[in-house]
């Protein structure tokens, strides 16, 4: 991943890169799992993993700018690099949260 940044920076401005990763996916996950709460509880873990990438895009894109205009020295070139990784960091993240994929017991009513 990286060589793709050297390539388009010059020099890889790796830990900046990370940082912004981080921030990005921390500042989003809280609006991520509101907008795909009420939908992916019913959903296998394949389909919740692809909804989650696909709805966490504006997201992402929107906290990925404001972090840059924030960061000194960050340019909006360093969105092509932060907004993918930013949202494939944030996709296990809301699966975690709402528990997607993790066994759960079915309600017996009692027949009686």
């Amino acid at each position: 991943m990286f060589a793709g940044i050297t390539k388009l920076f010059g020099t890889a401005p790796s830990a900046a890169i990370d940082a912004l990763v981080r921030q990005v996916a921390e500042l989003s996950l809280a609006g991520v799992v509101e907008r795909v709460s009420a939908r992916i509880d019913d959903m296998t873990f394949s389909e919740a993993r692809g909804y989650v990438r696909a709805r966490a895009a504006q997201v992402v894109r929107r906290q990925t700018r404001h972090a840059i205009s924030q960061y000194d020295g960050a340019t909006d070139d360093w969105a092509v690099v932060i907004v993918p990784a930013a949202t494939e960091r944030i996709v296990p993240l809301v699966l975690r949260q709402r528990s997607v994929g993790v066994p759960r017991r079915k309600m017996v009513q009692n027949a009686a």
